[in-house]
């Protein structure tokens, strides 16, 4: 009797268990686009009507970040869920090589091992992509691209525009991606036999010709094949719920787009930027320094007077836009016409902003509003406000959460891996009611970028100490890793131009901010190390005033009890003359450091001084040793690894005598 009943609610109910009605997925993620289509006071009004479209039917975040104003390690986050904090990845540098990235559960494979298909076109990570969806669909490229004739080159500017490279711009890196055009510019490259150079006239794109008559006889761009292919995975038959990611690869320099994108923007009704000719008076030194790239990108199209360069390449910019609004269209109408319309949600946003000549900055990878800001919207959620805006800090990091909530996926992937949880918290309370959600994340966003730049021209050798921004719903306060700070009241002046860090008037405001971006750059479960009941301490150590003060008569010893394998280390020491200290952590001979030598590259770099207070930071994991000295990088070296953990050892080593102070020591395991 038991057994025929169960067959009779199998059989009434033959759905339950076997078929998955959670909903779809499809995630759009633009390349370098700026809150453009959020229509900002203060920029070019570029028409967005497909963008728009999707803004009526769900939640737009006003007020949404990058946790890094750069492509590889936003990416990197934001489809891991960790901050670039975290995993020390701020740069452009391979996420599949780091440590901590190499140990956790994408986004994507969360989807996969909760029942979802996967799916994936365009740029969705930054680098190689080969094997991270079930089906994928045409790779992104930024071109189509002039040649020279010679098939070993890629990446050229064009042969038009090379006047940019002269006089003082000569050294200028990345020449490919300062220019510029409508595709009807067809580029012709002068042959130079000397050289070896045939010459070339003609487009090429993945690596093959590409054919341009005219804007409506041309072969399609990357973006137009992704959208395409995008929109015929949306309208299969699904026997189970799909993830798709598209990545649109525009608006990435450099700035080419068919010609009747530009004929939408005619030059002379183009207005520029709202700027202050003060604006760079009160900035940070280390922010602010006019030899940054962004600067320098900025320089090289308005020293060109009479040609009026830069409203041109701001014309190519919103014509950009306006053909990435058209590639959004093509998607939406997929998904508008398929049978799953009402059971599929639409993410929108970028990897990061992008400044159009404000604060004379023409790129991304500041922590100033245009690069730090992005548009955020999500529609098609069950219970979703529609055409809704929401103006809580939130940033990329919340995306991996929400998807967990949203679609009933793990919530802690890194359990059986590494154990990191994940850092961001789900929008979805925010999504159901904008302004009244119980948000459980932090009243602030923070961004970070490196101390590196693309204008040092030398080739990668490690992440330098990075800076720090939190924006709020009011204000932002930034920090950088020299001490300055920038403190804006976006109430009073949204174009971030009045510096208030130095204001008397704004210090609870700017020390309440401060406490927020320390907590969330230097994160959590650290372990003071004041307390000498964290150590094993050999003769001739003791604590003093709050200063643990190793001395001896030739050396002095200090060790935690507890082993660490990967791990950060911070503490204020002071060397006294003739004193050298040494650090040593593992128990391999290559994990060591030394304070640097009196008058040494070191020193000097990262202005060390014998018998003065120096902040130490080390942070080593895996085979990855990264060592900064006041907040100044000075090493990041690739080692053996061991799986051999050991204590944390500190020596104070002279002739005859030997004096090393510490004072607020901490250490925490990664």
């Amino acid at each position: 009797m038991r057994t025929l009943f169960l067959l009779f609610l199998l059989s009434a109910f033959g759905s339950i268990g076997f078929s998955d009605t959670r909903p779809n997925i499809v995630f759009i993620i633009v390349d370098d686009l700026n809150d453009m289509p959020l229509q900002p006071s203060g920029k070019p009004l570029v028409p967005t009507p497909n963008i728009d479209r999707l803004k009526a039917q769900g939640v737009t975040f006003t007020n949404a970040h990058t946790n890094d104003p750069l492509c590889a390690p936003s990416r990197a986050s934001m489809l891991f869920g960790l901050y670039p904090q975290t995993t020390s990845l701020y740069w452009f540098e391979n996420w599949q090589d780091n440590g901590i990235y190499k140990e956790s559960v994408s986004l994507h494979d969360n989807l996969r091992k909760g029942g979802y298909g996967v799916y994936g076109t365009g740029k969705v990570y930054h680098g190689n992509q080969n094997g991270l969806f079930d089906e994928f669909g045409h790779y992104g490229d930024v071109g189509p691209w002039p040649w020279d004739g010679q098939s070993e080159n890629f990446r050229l500017p064009h042969p038009q525009q090379l006047f940019l490279y002269e006089g003082e711009d000569a050294d200028v890196d990345y020449k490919w991606e300062h220019v510029f055009g409508p595709l009807s510019d067809i580029p012709d490259w002068p042959a130079d036999p000397a050289n070896g150079i045939p010459g070339y006239k003609g487009w090429r794109l993945f690596g093959k010709p590409y054919r341009y008559v005219n804007s409506d006889d041309r072969d399609p761009l990357a973006d137009e094949l992704g959208a395409a292919w995008s929109a015929e995975v949306i309208k299969r038959q699904h026997d189970k719920p799909f993830a798709l990611f598209t990545g649109l690869i525009r608006t990435h320099t450099p700035l080419y787009a068919p010609q009747n994108y530009f004929d939408r923007f005619p030059l002379e009704s183009i207005e520029l930027p709202v700027v202050d000719p003060n604006d760079l008076d009160d900035v940070s030194i280390a922010l602010g320094n006019e030899s940054l790239y962004g600067f320098r990108r900025y320089k090289m199209l308005v020293r060109h007077e009479g040609k009026d360069l830069f409203r041109k390449w701001l014309q190519a910019y919103m014509a950009c836009v306006s053909f990435v609004d058209d590639q959004v269209g093509t998607i939406l109408d997929a998904v508008e016409d398929s049978p799953e319309r009402d059971n599929t949600i639409i993410f929108f946003t970028s990897d990061h902003g992008f400044h159009v000549g404000e604060k004379n900055f023409l790129y991304k990878g500041s922590l100033w509003e245009p690069s730090t800001r992005i548009p955020l919207i999500v529609a098609g959620v069950e219970g979703s406000a529609v055409g809704a805006t929401c103006d809580h800090p939130v940033s990329l990091i919340d995306i991996y959460p929400t998807f967990n909530e949203l679609l009933e996926l793990n919530r802690n992937p890194n359990s059986d891996t590494n154990g990191y949880e994940l850092e961001g918290h789900s929008l979805l309370p925010l999504i159901r009611d904008p302004e009244n959600g119980e948000w459980s994340g932090p009243d602030v966003a923070i961004t970070t970028i490196p101390g590196k730049n693309h204008m040092q021209h030398r080739i990668y050798e490690g992440t330098l100490y990075p800076h720090f921004s939190v924006r709020g719903k009011r204000w932002r306060y930034s920090l950088a890793s020299n001490g300055g700070e920038e403190l804006y009241d976006h109430d009073k002046d949204p174009f971030e131009w009045r510096n208030l860090a130095n204001n008397p008037e704004y210090a609870f405001v700017k020390a309440g901010l401060k406490t927020q971006l320390i907590e969330l750059r230097d994160g959590f479960s650290w372990n003071d190390l004041e307390d000498m009941r964290s150590w094993t301490s050999a003769k001739g150590v003791k604590v003093h005033g709050g200063e643990i003060r190793m001395s001896g008569g030739g050396s002095a010893m200090l060790a935690t009890k507890d082993s660490f394998e990967n791990f950060e280390f911070e503490a204020d020491m002071k060397v006294e003359p003739k004193t050298r200290m040494k650090i040593r952590y593992r128990k391999e001979p290559g994990s060591v450091v030394y304070s640097p030598i009196l008058a040494s590259d070191e020193a000097k770099y990262s202005c060390f001084h014998v018998g003065e207070w120096n902040r130490y930071r080390i942070r080593v994991h895996d085979s990855r040793h990264q060592l900064w000295i006041n907040n100044r990088f000075v090493s990041d070296d690739v080692r053996d690894a061991t799986s051999e953990s050991g204590p944390l050892i500190i020596e104070a080593m002279g002739t005859r005598s030997s004096d090393v102070r510490i004072r607020n020591p901490r250490i925490r395991k990664l």
